[in-house]
């Protein structure tokens, strides 16, 4: 039976998130969500409580999907920071790749946000999930000394997830002006070259 519930859980996920690609937030409806997903309208309110619940979570399960590997890499860091550091901007990389036909569901679901109470809520979760996992990240490269001593971890981290944020905006609105491959690689001299810097 759990296994059941969980196949027509992730059903609705996936479906939710193919009809807000192809309608947007305000105007998916509990119906084509269910349609897509082969389910009864009850289904919704059974597993999610309400569509709301269940555009939120949808989104943030997506998001979730697109940073896990780059979270993963950030795992254990301190043993190598300089690998660990590369493997996540590697992951980055190919999140962001893989994720790009759905930046224009997230951005909105962004603006939504502010009001929309239960999709704010679950968004400003995880960014501070991300942010926390980033940060603690960014200690352990400043306390190795790969990257300078005045870097704050919380700000830094702060700082790298809304530049994140801003190229997912930007490169959705002329996808040939940004490379993720770029831009990250930007990122990483950054933070080496503040080291650099403080040595000399």
């Amino acid at each position: 039976m759990i296994g059941r519930q969980e196949a027509t859980r992730a059903r609705l996920l996936q479906a939710t998130l193919e009809v807000l690609g192809s309608h947007g937030v305000a105007q998916t409806t509990s119906r084509e969500i269910a349609a897509a997903a082969g389910v009864n309208l009850q289904a919704i309110t059974y597993h999610f409580g309400s569509k709301d619940d269940l555009v939120a979570q949808a989104l943030v399960h997506a998001v979730r999907t697109w940073i896990e590997p780059a979270r993963a890499a950030l795992t254990g860091i301190a043993g190598d920071p300089l690998r660990g550091l590369l493997d996540t901007i590697a992951a980055l990389q190919e999140a962001l790749d893989q994720a790009h036909e759905h930046f224009p569901t997230y951005i909105e679901a962004l603006a939504t946000a502010s009001r929309n109470e239960t999709v704010r809520r679950q968004i400003v979760e995880l960014l501070a999930e991300l942010r926390g996992a980033l940060a603690t990240s960014i200690g352990e490269l400043r306390d190795s000394g790969l990257i300078a001593s005045w870097v704050e971890p919380e700000p830094m981290a702060a700082l790298i997830v809304a530049a994140g944020d801003g190229f997912v905006l930007h490169s959705t609105l002329d996808p040939d002006g940004y490379s993720a491959e770029a831009t990250l690689r930007q990122v990483v001299q950054l933070l080496l070259a503040a080291a650099t810097a403080a040595e000399e």
